[in-house]
């Protein structure tokens, strides 16, 4: 299947936040798992900072042809809670 840290660094080239969890191949397709490494993130309408995570969904962010063979990343993405007590916004979603 090869080395994870060469196909990370062809997939998220420069990015050390991303995490490739896992490859598995189905049908000849190379599937990508993975998911970001950043601890927190600021709510877009107010800037706080929340660490507190709601919740964690799969999203399918790309195919790529790599070495002749399509791959698909499948990227696990957060919901994250707004703390702040007079934002709007209860929850937010990381922008990967």
């Amino acid at each position: 299947m090869g080395d994870l840290f060469a196909l990370k660094d062809v997939l998220f080239p420069n990015d050390v936040r991303m995490v490739l969890d896992r490859l598995t191949e189905v049908d000849g397709v190379v599937v990508a798992e993975a998911h970001s490494a950043v601890p927190e993130l600021t709510c877009p309408d107010c800037a706080t900072v929340s660490r507190r995570v709601h919740s964690r969904y799969g999203r399918p962010l790309a195919e790529y042809p790599v070495g002749g063979r399509r791959v698909v990343v499948k990227l696990e993405v957060r919901r994250f809670f707004c703390n702040a007590p007079d934002c709007g916004r209860r929850t937010f979603v990381e922008q990967v």
